[in-house]
């Protein structure tokens, strides 16, 4: 009666094949590579058997109790793998996921079974899971997509998205040794010129800022409003710089000639007369302003001076001609803290290799090759200046999971990965952009030279942060909303 003093404390539980099959159902992989492990031989690399399809009926993988089907691997002839053990490797959410299971046999099936199938198979390998289902690749923070290549099993990320942009710069990453931990002479270079061949004037400025303002629809003719506050002490140690968000401010008598040379601006809803203390929000006169729109897929930005605050709007001018964004877009694939994945084009190849660009770059189709190996290894080497213009799409109901974000914000990257991926438009090329730097400061002027620390833990971004915390926290709301819908449908009626 006492055998449980003798018993190991951590003895395994026998491994039950259904719940592999349970899991590999759920995550239903319309098919896998399969690969042989040479027998004593671990530390080899496996015999890759070829590509295989499991049988599926009703768009669901086709299970018989502990056991699962698959179609015969490309490179397998007759049944050499009967009473052998596989491995199994597919892809979930682009997650790549690992199995491993017992050849039991090659069978021919029964008429009535095949006729239920969704594609024809007359025959097929009988395996049974001999390991749990796990992911290969563990990744560090979730990623939102923004494109899935029209795979609807891939959810798509709408709530927040983003403009992007690309510079090259003056500097590269080191191929030995540690990073500097600050760059403080990083100049990023304009991939568009948009200076203007005319000295500026006031009333052209305007002009200029209210010609693109009219040919916006009247309920979007609003600016984002930054204001910067800046240390300009003579202290050695500064404090660092604040942008504060005065939000989406309405535009004031675009339509009517303005005798002075102002625009007038709604006043911010932050800013109010508060008791005893200053409202930073107010504008003064003499403060420098950005205002920032986007109109045809452009985004601007123009740099005012605060001629008069009143008690309902706000009188400022422009200092300089509306900025254009001077960088190469980006089309993005998915976002995170740490890093973004994009769709290449030869654009982007020739910014980031320069005179290593290879010539053929508009030609080329598969990208393969030694020559463009090293290529892909050459595009790990400059550091990467990016810009982000984030939107947001909040509806009322879940108004309150919105983040404020800044209408643009800049963080310095690497490539550290090229991937080619076949969509059903064909072959496309991704790369794989780590974030390495961030600012530690917020120009104004387009020369303006601020400088950058280096992210260790790539977790110093705030505007992403903030981003993914939000996100993160919808997710669950709406993940918690939809239990409670499938419980009041289910439930007994009372």
């Amino acid at each position: 009666m006492f055998d449980f003093l003798f018993k190991k404390k951590n003895q395994e539980k026998a491994f039950n094949p259904k719940g592999a099959i349970t899991t590999l159902s759920g995550l239903s992989p319309p098919s896998t590579l399969v690969y042989l492990p040479k027998p004593g031989k671990e530390d080899e690399e496996p015999d890759d058997l070829g590509k295989a399809f499991f049988l599926r009926r009703d768009k669901k993988l086709y299970t018989d109790g502990n056991n699962l089907y698959i179609t015969s691997p490309d490179n397998v002839k007759g049944s050499t793998i009967n009473n052998k053990v596989v491995k199994l490797q597919f892809s979930h959410r682009r997650v790549p996921h690992r199995m491993e299971a017992r050849v039991v046999g090659r069978f021919r099936l029964l008429p009535e079974i095949v006729e239920t199938l969704d594609f024809n198979a007359k025959s097929a390998y009988k395996l049974q899971p001999t390991t749990i289902v796990s992911k290969q690749e563990k990744r560090q923070y979730y990623r939102y997509t923004t494109e899935n290549y029209g795979d609807s099993k891939i959810p798509l990320t709408t709530h927040i998205t983003f403009d992007a942009f690309v510079k090259s710069t003056n500097h590269e990453f080191v191929k030995e040794g540690a990073p500097p931990i600050m760059i403080e002479d990083l100049q990023p270079n304009p991939y568009i010129e948009t200076s203007n061949d005319h000295p500026f004037t006031t009333r052209e400025g305007i002009n200029e800022f209210r010609d693109l303002m009219l040919r916006k629809q009247p309920h979007d003719r609003h600016v984002s409003i930054t204001k910067v506050i800046k240390d300009d002490s003579s202290s050695m140690v500064k404090q660092p710089d604040e942008e504060l968000l005065l939000g989406d401010i309405n535009i004031l008598g675009l339509d009517m000639e303005s005798v002075r040379d102002i625009v007038y601006l709604k006043k911010s809803q932050k800013a109010a007369i508060k008791k005893g203390q200053k409202n930073p929000y107010n504008l003064e006169e003499g403060e420098v302003i950005i205002a920032r729109f986007s109109h045809d897929k452009t985004q601007y930005e123009m740099i005012c001076e605060v001629v008069e605050a009143r008690t309902q709007n706000d009188a400022v001018r422009p200092i300089e001609f509306v900025r254009k964004e001077n960088g190469l877009d980006l089309k993005l694939v998915d976002y995170s803290i740490g890093g973004i994945l994009i769709e290449s084009n030869p654009n982007f190849l020739n910014l980031a290799l320069g005179d290593k660009c290879p010539p053929n770059v508009e030609d080329e189709v598969d990208f393969q090759g030694d020559f463009w190996e090293r290529a892909f290894e050459e595009l790990q080497t400059p550091i990467l200046h990016l810009t982000f213009y984030p939107s947001k799409n909040f509806p009322d109901n879940v108004k309150k999971f919105e983040p404020e974000l800044p209408s643009k914000f800049s963080i310095l990257g690497q490539v550290v990965r090229t991937n080619i991926v076949e969509t059903p438009d064909g072959t496309i090329l991704q790369h794989g952009i780590q974030f390495t730097y961030d600012p530690q400061g917020i120009p104004i002027e387009l020369d303006e030279i601020v400088n950058w620390r280096y992210t260790r833990h790539m977790k110093d971004n705030i505007h992403l942060r903030d981003t993914h915390i939000h996100l993160s926290q919808l997710i669950g709301h709406l993940e918690n909303r939809s239990k409670d819908i499938d419980r009041s449908r289910t439930a007994p009626p009372s």
